[in-house]
């Protein structure tokens, strides 16, 4: 009788709903905190999470629609996608998430690991080449630009030295290239911070599983002087005594001749690239403060922030997402050739030449 007593009371207490009290008494919950971000002052939402907030709801609309993310029994995902951009945007650590969101420090985990795969996710169709809006003569055939920056990594000192750049810091290499219209067209975050910037370009361009835009015949990129000048891709002129760099053209005089101009305009155009990598790391600290994570989690959040940039910028621009562009990918072998030099030299001399005659 007795034990038949103690099993009814233990399945009573089994089957009794337990009540969720929030993490600190008092303190708004995750949901509240979100709804007021969207209902409060049009900029709270951009101030708190990076994006305004209509960007934000077409989001959580994206990902739902694509299957991404759904609701959970007690987290919206909307909720899930706060907790991940208040992470990210303030280089937050999982406790202070908790406290913010009223969530155990293993929800917050749980969820930012599970946002983060979906931007992961997100990324093959948003990272690519779309149709530029920014109006580049025809004559000149830009297309986009390339570039390279550091970002921190977090590694054993065992991998500590493959990783130390140039100023003794441990970072990834990461290499980009983005389009004149600020839209990151492709992305490669995997690379140590000792790689060299051109081991890194040779090896992207070719390995044909990282699928890199090739320029089409008659266009090119952009790259700084540390890459070969050759078809496809439009490196300054390297001369004896002639600029290269802007910061040399804004503590002297103005260029001096046609091959300083090239260079001055080249430099110039260059600058898109950089301002990307710099809104990038300006707008989300983690990227600077990267959390103590395994290897793939450090590199699935570059590539989160790549992503969001992207779809806040296409949004910006009215361009929808799925109109990318399609580019056959393939590999290039034969970047160094010297008959591919020598075209691209005459190709770079006559630019420079056309930009002299309607300029000087």
């Amino acid at each position: 009788m007795c034990l038949t007593i103690i099993a009814l009371e233990e399945l009573k207490r089994l089957l009794t709903p337990i009540e969720r009290l929030p993490l600190r008494l008092g303190g708004e919950s995750g949901s509240e905190y979100i709804y007021r971000l969207l209902h409060a002052h049009p900029d709270l939402c951009k101030e708190q999470l990076r994006l305004d907030r209509n960007i934000f709801v077409d989001l959580v609309t994206c990902m739902k629609n694509k299957n991404l993310l759904s609701d959970g029994r007690y987290i919206s995902v909307a909720e899930q996608l706060g907790i991940f951009l208040y992470i990210m945007a303030k280089g937050s650590s999982y406790r202070d998430a908790a406290g913010r969101f009223q969530h155990s420090i293993a929800t917050i985990g749980l969820y930012f690991k599970q946002v983060l795969e979906a931007m992961v996710h997100l990324s093959t169709e948003i990272i690519r080449p779309y149709q530029s809006l920014t109006v580049v003569p025809k004559k000149i055939g830009l297309c986009w630009s390339i570039g390279g920056t550091h970002i921190n990594a977090v590694v054993s000192d065992d991998d500590g030295v493959a990783h130390r750049g140039r100023k003794g810091k441990k970072t990834w290499n990461v290499l980009a290239a983005c389009s004149f219209d600020r839209l990151f067209t492709f992305i490669n975050v995997g690379f140590e911070g000792s790689a060299h910037d051109i081991t890194v370009w040779n090896h992207c361009l070719t390995v044909p599983e990282f699928r890199f835009p090739h320029p089409p015949p008659g266009k090119y990129y952009l790259v700084d002087s540390g890459y070969p000048n050759t078809v496809g891709y439009l490196s300054p002129i390297k001369e004896k005594d002639i600029r290269t760099h802007l910061p040399e053209f804004r503590n002297g005089p103005p260029p001096q001749g046609m091959l300083e101009l090239f260079n001055y305009l080249h430099s110039s155009l260059r600058t898109t690239i950089e301002r990307c990598f710099g809104q990038l790391k300006g707008r989300w600290k983690i990227l600077t403060m990267m959390p103590q994570m395994d290897t793939k989690h450090q590199l699935a959040i570059m590539v989160a922030t790549f992503t969001l940039h992207n779809f806040i910028r296409l949004h910006e621009l009215d361009i929808p997402i799925d109109s990318g562009i399609e580019i056959e990918p393939r590999a290039d072998y034969d970047l160094f050739n010297e008959n591919r030099k020598a075209v691209m030299k005459e190709v770079q001399l006559n630019i420079a030449k056309e930009i002299w005659n309607v300029l000087k």
